[in-house]
């Protein structure tokens, strides 16, 4: 599991997270993170029904929430933030350099890329950070424990995330110079 320490030798404060399944909720906390912060990263990891690898997820889009949350409501106008805003906004990683180097360590595929987080929380989520968040944001799909257990999806996270703070250091270093 995850823990404080889980990447000290990174010098990097983990700070763990649970959101709430709320459209409200949602758009009320990640901007006062975002705010109250100063993140290197920003990452989310959500549960996806129908995934059947570790997705990275390399875009998100503006419209189309129409699915209820928890307490049954739908965003305003079934959008993130602005109507008028972006249509889909991409994260700036290089998700395939990531995936193929976390590959390396199994056996089978385990991490795969994914252009569509769904239109529900997780791709809400994401697409406010994207647009709101001073720092690079990736949404991690993990699936159901039947088809990932948490170990296997634990351990994934640990050699991925490395990878990103590694990654991220990389490209603010090339944007300083």
């Amino acid at each position: 599991s995850f823990t404080e320490d889980t990447f000290k030798n990174e010098n990097v404060k983990l700070d763990i997270r649970q959101l709430s399944v709320e459209y409200n909720f949602v758009a009320e906390t990640i901007p006062q993170i975002l705010q109250e912060e100063n993140p290197l990263l920003c990452i989310y990891v959500g549960v996806h029904g129908g995934a059947e690898t570790i997705l990275l997820e390399s875009r998100a889009f503006a419209t189309g929430y129409t699915l209820a949350d928890v307490s049954g409501q739908c965003p305003p106008d079934y959008c993130c933030l602005d109507k008028d805003g972006p249509p889909e906004l991409c994260t700036n990683l290089n998700l395939k350099a990531i995936a193929d180097e976390v590959n390396k360590s199994f056996v089978t595929k385990m991490v795969e890329l994914s252009d569509d987080p769904g239109r529900y929380l997780c791709g809400y989520t994401y697409y406010m950070s994207l647009k709101l968040a001073k720092c690079p944001s990736l949404f991690i799909h993990v699936p159901v424990t039947d088809i990932c257990d948490s170990n296997t999806a634990t351990e994934v996270l640990k050699l991925t995330i490395p990878l990103l703070i590694d990654q991220v250091r990389k490209l603010k270093d090339t944007q300083q110079n």
